[in-house]
């Protein structure tokens, strides 16, 4: 991964590669790990995770330690699922079999969630689809837009725009079947 990183011409992006690598590289590993149970699969799954970010450089902001930690957890996990779609020729993966519990976060409001309704929302958030759960998080944690969530899942904007919808059909669906209409 290295050369990757000082092939960057820029000092100033490859330094903040180089810092971004040593930062969260033990992470990623661990959790690819715990996706993929195999060291050398997870170790390609998080060089993959880097040469996108090295390839859209220019599309992240690195200044908030947490967003950038939160976006590569996301990108690995992303492509750790894709590794095992395409291993399993396009069989989709139970978010039951994964050993690693999923980032919590809350979506913007216009008012303030009940401590219930807050805690009935992060249920179904981590009950939802992985590449559901996925695309609410880019769009309402990271504010990207439709076509950057489709560059960075390598999807095209109208199918950005598909799941996004239909995830928030899901859990709209779920929150309403709990008793949450519309809160």
């Amino acid at each position: 991964m290295l050369p990757c990183i000082m092939a960057i011409e820029n000092e100033e992006e490859r330094q903040t590669m180089d810092q971004l690598y040593r930062q969260n590289y033990k992470l990623m590993l661990y959790i690819a790990k715990g996706i993929l149970k195999d060291q050398s699969k997870a170790e390609d799954a998080v060089s993959q995770t880097f040469v996108k970010i090295i390839e859209k450089f220019q599309k992240f902001s690195f200044e908030d330690c947490n967003k950038t930690k939160g976006l590569v957890v996301i990108l690995v996990k992303h492509i750790c699922y894709n590794m095992l779609r395409e291993e399993s020729h396009h069989s989709q993966v139970s978010l039951d079999e994964e050993n690693f519990q999923a980032d919590s976060f809350d979506l913007p409001c216009d008012h303030l969630l009940t401590e219930e309704t807050y805690r009935a929302l992060q249920a179904e958030l981590n009950r939802l689809d992985e590449k559901f759960r996925i695309v609410l998080e880019l769009k309402y944690v990271y504010d990207y837009s439709h076509e950057e969530i489709a560059q960075l899942l390598d999807i095209s904007p109208g199918n950005a725009r598909v799941r996004l919808h239909r995830a928030k059909a899901a859990l709209a669906k779920a929150m309403n079947e709990r008793g949450f209409h519309g809160e």
